[in-house]
C-alpha cells in the first residue's frame, strides 16, 4: 500500500502546456457583459447570470456570475476525475515543482501511452519511462484475438520510481496518434509506504443517481455520476505504527492517491480516507482497515 499526498499545482509549477487557454476572453473589471457571456478568471470559466458590469471578481460575485468549470488546460489539476483535459493529437506539459517528487500518476486517461521525462539542470535526463495503456489480457487464443472485444485498456498510468531531484523539471507526454487524448487528473508528490495490502481488500462503486417512484409506481431515474471506493485490508509492521498514524492525521481532508497495487486499476483510488483503524494483533504486525472514498 502506497499513498501519494498531492501537491497543489500553481502557475509557477505548470511552466508549459500545449493546451491553449483560449476558450473565452479573460474577465476585465468594469466591462459590460451580456447575459450568458462566459469569461476566464484564474483558470476558471464563469458565466454571466444577468447583463451588466462590475468590479467584483467573478469568484466573489455569485449573484452575477456562475462557476462552470476549470479551463481545458487546468482540468487535469481540478480534483475532479471526470472532468478531463483533452487535445487531438496528444497532450504535453511540463511541471517545475521546485521540490522533491518521486511519484506521478495520471487518472482517467484515454490515450495509447504516457511518457515521463525528468530533466535536471546539472545531471541532465535522470528519468525516462513510458507506460503503454493498451492491454491484451483478454486475448488467449486465435478466436479471442479475432472476435473478442479488448476491454482491458488501462486508464491509469503510474510512475512510482522517480529519483528525487528537487530542481528537476518533469515533462509528461500523453500520446494518442492523431486521435483525441484525454486525462482526468494528474497527481504528483512524495509517496509513503504504509504496509502490505492483503487479499481481503474490497472494492466498490458508490452511485449518486436517484430513482424516484410516483404514486402509480412509475419510476424516474435521474442519472448522476458515481465514484469508486475501496476498503483496504493492510498489514503494518508495529515499529511503523506510530509513524503511519501521524501520517494519516496529517493527510486528513487532503486529496491523495491510495495505491493498493499499481498493476490493478481497481485498487488505485484518488480521494479521501474516511476511516483508518489498526488492531495490534501480533507482536510484530498490526491488522489495519482503511476505507477510501474516491472523488468523482
Amino acid at each position: 500500500m502506497k499513498v501519494i499526498k498531492s501537491i497543489v499545482t500553481t502557475d509557477a509549477i505548470l511552466t508549459s502546456s500545449n493546451i491553449l487557454e483560449n476558450e473565452y476572453s479573460t474577465w476585465v473589471s468594469g466591462t459590460s457583459y451580456a447575459a450568458l457571456a462566459r469569461v476566464i478568471y484564474q483558470h476558471k470559466i464563469y458565466e454571466r447570470v444577468v447583463a451588466g458590469a462590475g468590479t467584483t471578481t467573478p469568484d466573489l460575485d455569485m449573484t452575477n456570475w456562475l462557476y462552470i468549470s476549470y479551463t481545458n488546460r487546468w482540468r487535469m489539476f481540478d480534483n475532479v476525475i471526470s472532468n478531463v483535459s483533452s487535445k487531438v493529437g496528444g497532450i504535453t506539459f511540463t511541471l517545475t515543482p521546485s521540490q522533491s517528487v518521486d511519484s506521478l500518476i495520471l487518472l482517467n486517461v484515454n490515450a495509447s501511452s504516457v511518457s515521463v521525462v525528468m530533466n535536471d539542470s546539472v545531471s541532465g535526463v535522470v528519468y525516462d519511462q513510458t507506460v503503454i495503456l493498451s492491454g491484451n489480457e483478454g486475448i488467449t487464443d486465435y478466436y479471442s484475438y479475432f472476435f473478442n472485444t479488448i476491454a482491458d485498456k488501462k486508464t491509469t498510468a503510474a510512475f512510482l520510481d522517480m529519483p528525487r531531484y528537487p530542481t528537476a523539471t518533469i515533462t509528461v507526454t500523453i500520446s494518442s496518434g492523431s486521435a483525441l487524448a484525454e486525462v482526468g487528473e494528474v497527481v504528483y508528490g512524495m509517496k509513503t509506504i504504509v504496509g502490505r495490502t492483503n487479499y481481503n481488500t474490497a472494492i466498490g462503486i458508490k452511485s449518486f443517481s436517484r430513482k424516484e417512484v410516483d404514486e402509480f409506481g412509475n419510476v424516474t431515474v435521474i442519472k448522476r455520476r458515481n465514484s469508486k471506493y475501496c476498503e483496504y485490508d493492510i498489514d503494518i509492521d508495529n515499529y511503523k505504527l506510530n509513524e503511519i498514524q501521524r501520517f494519516f492525521s496529517d493527510i486528513d481532508s487532503v486529496p491523495c492517491v491510495f495505491i493498493g497495487n499499481e498493476s490493478m486499476d481497481e485498487l488505485v483510488v484518488y480521494g479521501f480516507y474516511s476511516e483508518f483503524k489498526a488492531t495490534i494483533a501480533f507482536p510484530t504486525v498490526s491488522k489495519c482497515s482503511l476505507r477510501v472514498e474516491g472523488l468523482i
